[in-house]
């Protein structure tokens, strides 16, 4: 298992067939936009300066080092609540925890990577997890079939939805994150880094759903309902588990409530034929899974399909395009994409994970 290669990762089932035709995908970090939206609203008041700030060419994780330098503080007063691409035009929040009184210019903080737009202040620090949704503007080059067709097809998987995977940048450079978090596992190891492990560990988590998803697919099970399955109530991270079939069928037509597939640790969350399913599927991988649950970590849920809000095409000519949509956290927007086309991309050193 320590020897997976790329293709094993990353060629999993899509749910509407095989892409139409192919187009040029990040010519240029401004073919990738995407601007971050929170789930409350800030206060105005508070020792956390909350930064908007637009990065390019440079990771979620490169801004909060220099976030830190800059104002002088540590880790752990510097807060952000989701990762997005490196090559990108990315526009996401920071927050940064100063003594109340003390100002400070942000404007200074600017540089051919980052520029901040707008600051205010809250009384808590930003976390993970904080996201509402993400808006995505998006340049598609060079489209290979025909425009009416494309617009069919972005009909048929914005009403129907796609398969919510992790994209590649969850794995790493040619899935180095994913193979380095096997290889922790199996061999007990432990890193002195405790964020980079916790990154290592989600990929093989995140390979293992993705995995779990593309066999539902690939059973023509991805739009069934099963005795058993977990699902969640639309637009929240509340669930339930389904005993009775006949009374969740109209919700689960109306996609009230969502199929769900699992974040591998211990204490399964489906029961009978859904429970049966997930053991079969992940067989080969029971290994990896016992070594989570040693690791103290618990089966979280993750719903199966995604679907994107506001999707508007611009066509710029018969074969270039600006596809703009919304996704919910936590969502890739090369999953969607990856429904409509196959990409062809002038393709960064993934590290991190996230978009």
């Amino acid at each position: 298992m320590s020897d997976l290669s790329q293709t094993q990762c990353y060629e999993w089932e899509r749910l509407h067939g095989d892409p139409l035709g192919s187009a040029t995908f990040k010519s240029k970090p401004q073919d990738f936009v995407v601007e971050e939206t929170l789930r409350f609203e800030l206060s105005g008041e508070g020792a956390h300066h909350y930064l908007y700030i637009e990065k390019q060419n440079i990771n979620t994780d490169i801004v909060v080092k220099k976030l830190m330098r800059f104002a002088e503080v540590k880790p752990t007063d510097v807060g952000y609540a989701g990762k997005k691409d490196r090559f990108a035009v990315a526009r996401q929040w920071y927050s940064v925890q100063l003594p109340l009184l003390q100002e400070i210019d942000w404007n200074e903080f600017n540089d051919d990577e980052v520029k901040v737009l707008s600051v205010t202040r809250h009384d808590k620090k930003l976390r993970i997890g904080a996201v509402k949704s993400n808006h995505f503007q998006i340049k598609l080059r060079d489209l290979s079939c025909a425009k009416e067709d494309f617009q069919q097809r972005l009909g048929l998987v914005s009403q129907c939805g796609f398969p919510n995977y992790f994209g590649e940048q969850r794995f790493g450079n040619d899935g180095a994150n994913l193979s380095r978090g096997i290889d922790l596992l199996l061999k007990n190891k432990r890193l002195k880094n405790r964020n980079l492990q916790g990154l290592l560990f989600s990929a093989v988590r995140s390979f293992l759903y993705n995995h779990v998803v593309s066999e539902r697919i690939n059973k023509g099970l991805a739009q069934t309902l099963l005795e058993g399955d977990f699902v969640m109530l639309s637009g929240s991270e509340k669930g339930f588990v389904v005993d009775d079939l006949t009374a969740e069928q109209q919700r689960f037509k109306e996609n009230d409530v969502l199929l769900t597939a699992p974040l591998a640790g211990s204490r399964s969350q489906t029961k009978n034929e859904a429970l049966t399913f997930e053991m079969d599927s992940l067989a080969d991988y029971q290994v990896l899974i016992e070594k989570l649950s040693n690791k103290r970590f618990n089966e979280e849920r993750r719903t199966m399909l995604c679907f994107p809000q506001n999707v508007i095409a611009d066509w710029h000519n018969d074969t270039d395009l600006t596809l703009s949509f919304d996704l919910p956290k936590g969502a890739f927007a090369t999953s969607f994409l990856r429904e409509l086309v196959t990409l062809n991309e002038n393709k960064p050193a993934y590290t991190m994970a996230g978009e």
